[in-house]
């Protein structure tokens, strides 16, 4: 006798057996136990989910000897031929491969005909969508004035592209994807059943793959027990399907989170060496940053990750914490167009890899432009006094605020400029001078939307009425110009200053010397 695939030995018979569907189920019981069953009836969504099943198991019901019947017998004479796919009064038909009208009148002439045996002449039409808009028009007829014994089930994995007039014609049903967790657990069972062993990290990673879909996890495990023999494990899931192991995903991500860019890289060319597909790779990196976000915050894994799987990682979710691992999701999906579009994916993903892999430098200048303390590395930030614009305001201290410190909250593009001026009073007149390379922030505050804001912080700061002038210095001698552009060159080399206009860009508008305020 020949192998029968699993995708079919398993096909649900009875409507109990229909995983993840309840909704549809419930609706389609009631219906049968109210005698309130439709004429037409349009069953969307993802392939491999039940729909095509669930119209079998609606022809059987209103077919059943014992029927109309919320749960039909699977065991007269009607039940029996659509299961084996025989009984005369059941006509699936595919969507894609008769699509013409002529195929559609075709359908027509024989809804003249009344069932040869069954009360009902049930019409399944697979991917729906897939028909022309000639034969749409030739099937609306149909669906407007249907005879008493004819039962439409159209059924389609893109509802989007059916008519809207044929679905304003059909009780719409939509089909949910399963979850992982439901997937695994019927993994088990049919592993138990049917006398093969399964590793829970193994069908995990199949439910995963699947994506939803239980047609496509039970044709994934027919691959792995052809080539595992009897026990499909971690190592053969990895082999067959092209990803990397948990543990490699795992210790990729803590090697690109502590900025260990060679470790990470290496373990990308060792499973790109063995031929699994830098999509893939991608794909698997995200999965893991999402589910170490949901090991920070405690929440329930079922759904993404084993018992076993979220000890391992529970140390690394809890020294990341859901912040950083959040950004480091964001960062990391920002560099799929660029792996999308690429022609060279291996080289995409390493670039992608490359810029997650700068997680611990960003990490440090966020801390160092929010207050915190300059980085211990040698990533040295400018100097307090320095031009902060596009950072944020300065840290409090116990010193009084300087004019610059006064306007972040409200002006914090006027404060990058006022702090890049040297502050002299002289009484009530208070000047602000800038050197010629800055004279563009100087033209900045002295615009008229400026000036009566930093008049008003002048008084907040020194007390009392000011007058406020504005100077730009010409330059000084050729040695002094040539000490400018040493120390503008020393600036541009500083780490900090280089990691600063990598990260948030911008360019160096002045360079001074720390005035020590």
């Amino acid at each position: 006798m020949s192998y029968q695939v699993l995708a079919r030995s398993w096909r649900p018979q009875r409507f109990a057996d229909l995983l993840g569907q309840d909704a549809v189920v419930q609706t389609l019981q009631n219906a049968l136990t109210t005698d309130a069953v439709g004429h037409a009836y349009l069953f969307s969504g993802l392939r491999g989910v039940g729909k095509t099943t669930a119209a079998r198991l609606l022809a059987k019901a209103v077919n059943c000897a014992e029927g109309p019947t919320p749960e039909p017998c699977d065991d007269c004479v009607s039940c029996r031929e659509i299961t084996a796919g025989a009984s005369i009064d059941v006509v699936e038909i595919d969507g894609a491969s008769n699509r013409k009208i002529d195929d559609v009148r075709d359908l027509r002439e024989m809804l003249r005909f009344r069932p040869t045996r069954d009360r009902f002449r049930v019409i399944i039409i697979d991917e729906v969508h897939m028909l022309t808009p000639e034969a749409f028009n030739a099937l609306l007829k149909s669906l407007e004035e249907p005879p008493s014994y004819i039962i439409f089930v159209l059924a389609t994995t893109e509802r989007h592209k059916v008519p809207a007039t044929i679905l304003s014609r059909c009780q719409q049903l939509e089909f949910r994807p399963l979850s992982d967790a439901a997937i695994r657990s019927h993994l088990g069972h049919i592993a138990e059943h049917e006398g093969f062993e399964i590793s829970p990290g193994a069908a995990a990673t199949i439910a995963a793959a699947a994506q939803g879909s239980v047609r496509d996890a039970l044709s994934l495990v027919d691959q792995l027990r052809a080539f595992a023999a009897g026990a499909i494990d971690d190592a053969a899931v990895a082999e067959v399907l092209g990803v990397p192991s948990f543990d490699v995903t795992a210790g990729m991500v803590g090697d690109l989170a502590a900025g260990r860019v060679g470790d990470a890289l290496q373990a990308i060319r060792t499973e790109l060496a063995a031929g699994h597909d830098a999509s893939l790779l991608f794909q698997e990196v995200g999965r893991m940053l999402r589910s170490l976000i949901h090991v920070a915050l405690g929440a329930e894994l079922g759904d993404t990750m084993t018992d076993d799987h979220r000890r391992a990682v529970e140390p690394l979710a809890a020294e990341l914490g859901v912040d950083a691992l959040t950004r480091m999701l964001g960062l990391w999906l920002e560099q799929e167009p660029l792996l999308r579009d690429a022609t060279n994916r291996e080289l995409a993903l390493e670039v992608a890899a490359l810029r997650l892999a700068r997680w611990p430098s960003v990490r440090r200048l966020e801390s160092w432009l929010a207050g915190g303390e300059a980085p211990p590395t040698g990533d040295t930030p400018p100097a307090a006094n320095a031009d902060r614009s596009g950072g944020g305001p300065p840290p409090s201290g116990a010193r009084p605020a300087t004019l610059s410190e006064h306007l972040w909250e409200q002006r914090p593009r006027l404060a990058g400029a006022v702090d890049a001026a040297r502050v002299e009073r002289d009484g009530s007149v208070v000047t602000l001078h800038f050197s010629d390379e800055a004279a563009a922030l100087a033209r900045l505050v002295d615009e008229p939307a400026s000036r009566p804001v930093l008049e008003a912080a002048c008084r907040d700061v020194f007390g009392g009425a000011v007058e406020l002038r504005i100077n730009v210095e010409e330059s000084g001698s050729t040695d002094d110009a040539g000490s400018a552009a040493d120390l503008r060159a020393v600036v541009e080399d500083d780490p900090g200053v280089r990691l600063a206009r990598a990260v948030i860009g911008g360019e160096i508008v002045g360079v001074r010397p720390d005035r020590g305020d």
